[in-house]
């Protein structure tokens, strides 16, 4: 039975004397604690509560919105010139805890770091420093929601014509969607600045805008909702471009920049399996390296990407040790990109020729997910109890017992390396170390919280969020082609 009012059902649950009616009213006249919630039960069921707050749900017919195909533009082939990009913002400060304030920080270095030119632009008197040229000329004044300031609307437009010169390429907004922000969105669509815009959403839009410009391309950060973001802000989909928030382990754990360098240069976010191995050049026979380098070698016969990265320290001493163990990993099938001292790469930017700095060595574990550890003797061994803190799956040399007294035995996996008290040639061959592979491969494989570690630091490190996602949508827009 269905209702015309709420009249009509209040006079039906009165005469029937059995109901359960619950009321919200919302204020918005308040900017806390808008929703008012009644309920009123009489003679109702218990059991029948739930079902009917079900029903009640169902009939207001909100469904998930219907997947569109969003344009991808194609990525550029060829190395493009540098942009010059103005970034405009409501903001006046940006605490630790205002999240869109910390993404715009990092997309701020995210553009440097692939050459760009910035400038940001916010409130007149901000204080916010950033590592870019900053303007503080957007117009502060006391901002209301969905209510044009006609005053501050026609001093917005005169700062941008003077503002936003041609030597400007493209001009990102961020967040301009919000109720308050409607004089400098009417502002923008009416300057007549020359300019290609790209306005990015990082809050959802509640209710239908007005944000129709010829000249721009509009950001969402996710697929599912793009369509009915579309619809919201009045433009057609094929405007909309979609761009995810980047994750980059890098920034958010500053790292050194000799990190930075060594996952750059072996593309660490790619590998399914990696392995950071600090040891001195002058012990690489006695820490097992020739084991480890077969592991790796198995594991990638077996379809797996694989990144083994040996922190060496004493690098100048051993030139042709390791020559020979580079040598020996391309034997097992690992390249470049697959296996490396990180002497090898040093330079007098990144002086690494003697020693990795210590803090290097943990930032780069904590991005490992596996530790073989076929050392033929130790004591206490600071290393394994590092792989551990940093959450990678140990494989401990079962010839070595002294390194049960560090591991978790039901957790750890254990192989017999062969060593000083124990010396045999056994498990060597091929076929045994397909067999510890196949069992490392399950366990990482069946490692959710890892899994999607590497799916996150893959899908949303800065160089596949730029290359895949942002370079195609200004090289789409801008004056630069």
């Amino acid at each position: 039975m269905g209702y015309n009012s709420l009249d009509d059902a209040i006079k039906s649950a009165k005469d029937l004397q059995r109901y359960l009616i619950t009321l919200t009213t919302f204020d918005d006249k308040k900017s806390e604690g808008q929703l008012t919630h009644f309920i009123d039960r009489k003679d109702f069921p218990l059991e029948d509560i739930v079902p009917s707050l079900d029903a009640s749900v169902r009939i207001l017919g909100i469904n998930p919105p219907q997947t569109i195909d969003i344009v991808k533009p194609p990525k550029p082939i060829k190395p493009r010139l540098p942009l010059k990009i103005a970034i405009l913002t409501h903001f006046n400060r940006c605490p630790d805890s205002y999240s869109p304030g910390k993404a715009v920080r990092h997309q701020i270095k995210l553009l440097r770091h692939f050459g760009h030119e910035v400038v940001f632009f916010l409130q007149e008197g901000s204080q916010l420093q950033v590592e870019c040229e900053k303007r503080d000329v957007m117009p502060r004044f006391k901002r209301e929601k969905n209510v044009i300031n006609h005053e501050m609307k026609k001093k917005t437009i005169e700062m941008l014509k003077k503002e936003l010169t041609p030597d400007f390429d493209v001009a990102i907004t961020h967040d301009l969607y919000l109720d308050d922000c409607i004089t400098y969105r009417e502002a923008i669509k009416e300057c007549g600045v020359d300019i290609p815009w790209i306005h990015w959403a990082r809050s959802g839009v509640g209710h239908a805008i007005n944000f129709k410009m010829d000249n721009a391309r509009y950001v969402y950060m996710n697929y599912a909702d793009a369509g009915n973001f579309a619809k919201m802000i009045g433009v057609d989909s094929s405007k909309v471009r979609v761009i995810f928030n980047e994750k980059d382990p890098g920034l958010m754990y500053n790292w050194d920049p000799i990190t930075s360098m060594v996952v750059d240069k072996m593309r660490l976010w790619e590998k399914d399996i990696v392995q950071i191995y600090p040891i001195c050049t002058t012990r690489m026979a006695a820490k097992g390296l020739h084991s480890v380098i077969k592991v790796f070698g198995s594991l990638k016969r077996l379809g797996k990407k694989v990144g083994l990265v040996v922190c060496n320290s004493n690098g100048r001493r051993r030139q042709e040790d390791i020559k020979a163990q580079t040598k020996f990993a391309e034997e097992w099938g690992l390249g470049p990109m697959e296996f490396m001292f990180t002497s090898t790469l040093a330079s007098d930017l990144y002086p690494i020729h003697s020693e990795v700095p210590h803090k290097v060595v943990l930032e780069l574990m904590q991005m490992g997910n596996l530790f073989v550890f076929p050392t033929m003797a130790e004591v206490c061994s600071n290393v394994l109890l590092e792989a551990g803190m940093t959450k990678n799956l140990v494989i401990i040399n079962d010839d070595l017992k002294s390194l049960y007294d560090f591991v978790d035995k039901d957790v750890a996996i254990s192989y017999p390396f062969t060593s000083l008290q124990h010396i045999h040639f056994e498990a060597r061959d091929h076929n045994s170390l397909s067999k510890l592979a196949e069992v490392v491969i399950k366990e990482l494989d069946s490692n959710r919280m890892d899994r999607q570690f590497r799916h996150t630091w893959k899908t949303h490190n800065m160089y596949t969020v730029y290359y895949d996602q942002l370079e195609p949508v200004l090289r789409e827009v801008s004056r630069k082609k």
